[in-house]
């Protein structure tokens, strides 16, 4: 028969954890690309769970930045804690909070390319994919960065990229933005 103390008890207790992403991402981005698969890692190693997530958006519904909460292991933290500043698909400024401390994870640069949704040609909109710019520009900036996610409204379509550097990303992706038909009148911004 196993005697708990209540230093076995404390270590056996869960810990709730908040991963504040410094990200633009829509709800379903962020599932795919953070929940689901720390989701996996953290039952495969008997680490905790994700127990919900958010998404904070403008009052145009665009996305800001999200949150990932988890329950995890307290005698396991120091793990979680270790992976997660491990993992190198987070954004600068992001951060983990658990029992009043606040632990700074990130790397990425976040890079948005605006497209006009209003001012091009009937044509332009008809015979181009904002898909295939998606596939052309992840295609220029192969090692150094990626798409993430993108959001729509009535004027314009932006698509968010994160990287090394967003320096570099815009360098990169400057001329294709001049030569592609729905790229006309786009605009880079740094997020």
């Amino acid at each position: 028969m196993k005697i708990f103390n209540k230093k076995n008890k404390r270590e056996n207790e869960m810990c709730y954890v908040t991963l504040h992403l410094n990200m633009r991402l829509m709800p379903l981005d962020r599932g795919a690309l953070f929940e689901d698969p720390i989701d996996e890692v953290l039952h495969k190693y008997d680490i905790g769970e994700v127990t919900g997530g958010g998404t904070l958006s403008s009052e145009e519904r665009m996305p800001i930045s999200c949150d990932v909460e988890f329950s995890i292991k307290r005698d396991k933290i120091v793990n979680f804690i270790s992976f997660m500043k491990g993992v190198n698909t987070i954004a600068k400024g992001s951060y983990i909070e658990y029992d009043g401390k606040k632990e700074e994870v990130g790397t990425l640069e976040g890079l948005s390319l605006i497209l006009d949704g209003t001012g091009l040609s009937d044509e332009v909109y008809k015979e181009n994919d904002v898909n295939e710019v998606i596939a052309e520009i992840d295609n220029l900036i192969k090692e150094k960065g990626q798409y993430h996610s993108y959001y729509t409204n009535e004027k314009n379509t932006n698509l968010y990229f994160y990287g090394n550097s967003f320096d570099e990303m815009k360098d990169i992706i400057a001329q294709y933005t001049k030569t592609s038909a729905l790229c006309e009148n786009s605009r880079i911004e740094r997020i």
